[in-house]
């Protein structure tokens, strides 16, 4: 009788125990992938995206208006050959552009016309003309106007010579980055920086923009479906993005804690229970 009273006291609490901390254990698990799966999962639907009858997600329509310090390429065809090279800038050293030469890099710059301190650009024969706060669209209709009292057929292009970003912070290839197109999207510009890294935060990028009075910040989530109809969705140029990390990275490097979380659980998991069966067998 007293081999008996020694062993149900000591087999019960052991066993319940055990139980007691797999279960536990495995609610914090199934609780930690649920929020993990909030905080890295890009463009979830949280209820506050809008479709049309068409089940189609809208998207702002691009608008950048020109500031001071842009570069505009503009170039002129006449079927006056000594006229349309007035309008094609000679670059540093003597460089003269030709027409449908492809220019990129600093020679834009040089090249280029810069919007100076009051919104102007400066034209040969044509003097200055007024673009800042225009769209490159309207720009173009403002250098036309000035033309017809020259001209009466000619072709103009008017283009955004640079569009440079910047991306910083815990992405696997910061940098800045230049794009000859009319517009980039939030995700088009992390993809140039080689993706964020494991330990970013999604749901507070960082962007930086440019204003004719200063830079404001504004902060995105990009586990957010309704960023695809923000204005931020697109980039401008001289944006600067930056990922910030995780409160956790300050415990140190846990780039891959939650993988090794995941992986280790089901094995402590089949352990205990292992030990379970053990003290269960050894106690009959």
């Amino acid at each position: 009788m007293n081999k008996e009273k020694k062993v149900v006291p000591r087999f019960i609490p052991s066993m319940f125990a055990s139980k007691s901390f797999v279960l536990i254990f495995s609610v914090l698990v199934l609780f930690a992938s649920c929020v993990s799966n909030k905080k890295y999962i890009y463009l979830q639907d949280k209820g506050n995206v809008k479709l049309d009858s068409n089940g189609v997600m809208p998207v702002v329509s691009y608008d950048y208006k020109l500031q001071k310090g842009d570069v505009l390429y503009i170039s002129l065809t006449t079927d006056d050959e000594k006229l349309n090279r007035i309008f094609i800038p000679s670059g540093a050293g003597g460089i003269q552009i030709q027409q449908n030469q492809n220019v990129s890099g600093s020679l834009l710059y040089f090249i280029g016309f810069t919007v100076d301190a009051n919104g102007e650009i400066e034209f040969p024969y044509l003097g200055k003309i007024k673009v800042s706060e225009l769209e490159v669209s309207k720009a173009k209709i403002a250098v036309e106007s000035e033309l017809r009292k020259y001209f009466k057929i000619f072709y103009l292009q008017v283009k955004l010579a640079e569009f440079k970003f910047s991306v910083l912070g815990y992405v696997n290839r910061p940098g800045q980055f230049f794009f000859q197109q009319n517009k980039v999207s939030i995700f088009e510009a992390i993809s140039m920086a080689g993706e964020l890294q494991g330990m970013s935060k999604k749901m507070e990028i960082q962007l930086y923009r440019q204003y004719p009075d200063g830079i404001k910040l504004h902060k995105i989530d990009l586990t957010d479906r309704s960023i695809i109809s923000s204005p931020l969705f697109y980039i401008q140029p001289n944006d600067l993005v930056y990922v910030v990390p995780l409160k956790a990275r300050s415990l140190g490097d846990m780039s891959n804690l939650q993988s090794s979380f995941g992986v280790v659980a089901p094995l402590l998991g089949t352990l205990l229970l292992v030990l379970n069966t053990y003290i269960l067998v050894k106690n009959l």
